[in-house]
C-alpha cells in the first residue's frame, strides 16, 4: 500500500435536464468531510442523497439525510472515541429511526407528510483499515483497496430494482429493512460514490461491475495527489455537459477522493 495519509477529495452536482425542462431544482444533495479522531486517525465520511422527483419536498429531504448522517457519525466517532470498525448494520437501523423522527417533526411543522421528504442514501465511512457503507434506494459506492487500483468494485452490489427505475426510501416504513450495509475489513484508497442519475454510465450493464473506462479518468488527478482546487469546477462541467446528458436527463451528483500517495 502506499497511502499518504491525507484524504484528497472533490465534488460535484448538477441539475438533470429533466429538471430544467419542469422547471424544478436539483433533488440531489451531497456531504464530504474528513474528521480527525483518536481511534482511526483521519476519517472520510461520505454521502449522497437523491429526493423523490415525485415529491414536494425531496431535496429538503435529501439535505438533510447528508448533513444528519454526516454529522451523527462524526458525533459518535468523536464523543465515545470509537474506530470505523464500531459502525455496524444496527448503528445504519437506529440512524434511519433518528432521521425518520427528525422528518415527521419537521413535516408535522410544516402541515406535509413524511413521504413528501423522501430521499434515498449511499454513503460511505473509511478509516485506516476499515470502511462501513450505507445504502437504501438507487446510486452507487464504489472503491478500491489494499493498492489494488486495477479493480474497482462496489461495496454494496446494485439491486435489481435499480435497472427498472425502482427504488426504496428513507422515509418508507420499511426503511430499516431495506438498508443495506457492508463492512469492508481492507485499506480503501480510492471511493466513488454516486447518485442515480449517472448509474447508467457508471455501470457496465454485462458484468454488472463499475465501469472503469468512465470512472478512473475523473479520479486519476487525485489519484496523482493535484489538489482539487478547480477539479470540482472541472466535474460540474462534465457532468452537464450535452455527450453526458445525452445519457441520461437526471440529475448527476458525485464524490471522487483517494488517499493514494
Amino acid at each position: 500500500m502506499n497511502f499518504s495519509g491525507k484524504w484528497r477529495y472533490a465534488r460535484a452536482s448538477v441539475i438533470g435536464l429533466a429538471h430544467l425542462n419542469q422547471q424544478t431544482e436539483c433533488q440531489d444533495r451531497l456531504a464530504c468531510r474528513a474528521i480527525e479522531t483518536k481511534a482511526d486517525g483521519e476519517v472520510l465520511i461520505a454521502a449522497i442523497a437523491d429526493g423523490a422527483g415525485s415529491t414536494t419536498d425531496g431535496q429538503t429531504g435529501a439535505e438533510i439525510a447528508c448533513e444528519f448522517f454526516a454529522n451523527q457519525v462524526e458525533d459518535f466517532l468523536k464523543s465515545s472515541n470509537a474506530s470505523v470498525s464500531s459502525l455496524n448494520e444496527d448503528f445504519g437501523k437506529r440512524w434511519i429511526e433518528f432521521f425518520q423522527a427528525r422528518i415527521a417533526e419537521i413535516a408535522r411543522e410544516n402541515k406535509k407528510e413524511m413521504r413528501d421528504y423522501a430521499s434515498t442514501l449511499v454513503a460511505a465511512v473509511i478509516g485506516k483499515t476499515g470502511a462501513a457503507f450505507y445504502q437504501v434506494g438507487d446510486g452507487g459506492a464504489v472503491y478500491s483497496a489494499d493498492g489494488k487500483s486495477e479493480s474497482y468494485r462496489f461495496a454494496v452490489e446494485p439491486n435489481e430494482s435499480e435497472y427498472v427505475n425502482m427504488t426504496e426510501f428513507l422515509t418508507d416504513d420499511a426503511a430499516a429493512d431495506s438498508l443495506r450495509f457492508r463492512f469492508i475489513e481492507s485499506a480503501i484508497e480510492d471511493l466513488i460514490l454516486f447518485s442515480d442519475g449517472i448509474f447508467a454510465v457508471a455501470v457496465n450493464y454485462q458484468t454488472n461491475q463499475p465501469h472503469e473506462p468512465f470512472l478512473m479518468p475523473m479520479i486519476a488527478p487525485l489519484r496523482s495527489g493535484t489538489a482539487a482546487n478547480n477539479l470540482n469546477e472541472k466535474l460540474e462541467k462534465f457532468l452537464a455537459s450535452p455527450k453526458l446528458n445525452e445519457k441520461t436527463d437526471d440529475d448527476k451528483t458525485i464524490i471522487l477522493a483517494s488517499r493514494h500517495a
